[in-house]
């Protein structure tokens, strides 16, 4: 178990920075990535199934996703870890782990919708 737990956190170090007080904790174990990457991953894997579940509802038939409306979706869903971000680093707000991850929620579902079209043949 613990060699699973080194990995984990090794894959995790590769992408996060691992600070622990920016980390989600449960029962005194940190979390293998920061709070907002939590909320990125989470709503990816969220958007990701929500698109697959769209595609068996419409019995996977075909959907015509315009590239452009999805560079404007992604840009328009980063707004939000942006500004958290550059707020962040300048100093002028930095927010709550609760906070960072929300704010990663609409990133990351609209990366997981995307990836999902991309690999259903819906957007090319």
């Amino acid at each position: 178990m613990d060699l699973l737990v080194a990995l984990i956190f090794a894959v995790g170090s590769v992408i996060c920075h691992q600070r622990p007080e920016r980390s989600f904790f449960v029962d005194s174990h940190q979390f293998p990535v920061c709070a907002r990457c939590t909320g990125l991953y989470l709503s990816a894997t969220v958007g990701l199934l929500g698109w697959v579940g769209f595609k068996i509802a419409s019995r996977w038939r075909p959907v015509a996703f315009d590239p452009r409306l999805a560079i404007r979706v992604i840009v328009v869903a980063a707004l939000p870890t942006a500004v958290s971000l550059a707020t962040g680093v300048i100093g002028v707000w930095d927010g709550s782990n609760i906070t960072r991850a929300l704010l990663a929620i609409p990133l990351g579902a609209s990366a997981g919708a995307i990836v999902a079209a991309v690999a259903t043949k819906d957007l090319r």
